[in-house]
């Protein structure tokens, strides 16, 4: 019988560093990398583009029914339209945080991720995959940083984009996002049982990806003995 393939899972809040470590993790294992916070970008997206107020349910309700979602490599994909390119905004981002607080979107989202998961050979990076998602994933991780070097990594990102952002606005804005879902009611942003915790806030990526592929290394002799 072929060994099943780890999962392994990657949360942290905004501006941790989970999304360049999970690709670098994923390349460097030969693993599928699953972004599930763009995945609830891409049904924000939608939820956009049909004019919809996220307080509608049941317009809402009928409307995630009919919305197919899922990845393709790291292109994000809805209804057969590619939408990768399209769902990086602050708008987006602003409406995903309050789509994620309700019930039915989560219940459209997370069967597609366990399902996605569920062949191992994955990396998952979000906030709620190692707590949620796939609370029996065989190695978990939870990154963290200074809010001012959140911050920092945040402008730089903007700027990258041509998008010039006050450090304060930003830092006042991560802030109230940590709030968000720190507290929020379905599945709170925290550390998973059994997970390592990395501060990056003065490691490299490099030093971040030695110690998680260290971490991967021991559970995988643990498994082969």
């Amino acid at each position: 019988m072929t060994e099943r393939e780890l999962v392994i899972t990657i949360d942290g809040p905004a501006g941790a560093g989970k999304s360049i470590v999970a690709r670098r993790l994923a390349e460097r294992l030969g693993y599928r990398l699953i972004d599930t916070g763009a995945m609830y970008r891409a049904l924000a997206w939608s939820v956009s583009e049909a004019g919809l107020p996220p307080e509608d349910t049941p317009a809402l309700r009928r409307h995630l029914a009919a919305v197919g979602v899922t990845l393709d490599g790291e292109r994000v994909i809805v209804n057969g339209d590619d939408v990768t390119a399209k769902i990086r905004s602050r708008e987006i981002s602003d409406l995903t945080s309050r789509l994620t607080a309700l019930g039915m979107v989560r219940d459209k989202v997370t069967p597609i991720q366990r399902a996605l998961a569920s062949r191992g050979g994955v990396v998952l990076e979000g906030r709620d995959t190692g707590t949620v998602v796939c609370p029996a994933a065989d190695v978990k991780f939870y990154l963290d940083a200074s809010i001012d070097e959140r911050a920092r990594r945040r402008q730089l990102e903007l700027e990258g984009t041509g998008v010039a952002v006050a450090f304060d606005d930003l830092r006042a804005e991560i802030r109230a996002r940590d709030v968000q879902d720190t507290t929020r009611a379905l599945a709170p942003l925290r550390t998973p049982a059994g997970a390592l915790e990395i501060d990056t806030s003065d490691l490299s990526v490099e030093q971040v990806l030695g110690r998680m592929l260290e971490a991967v290394e021991r559970r995988r002799c643990c498994t082969r003995s």
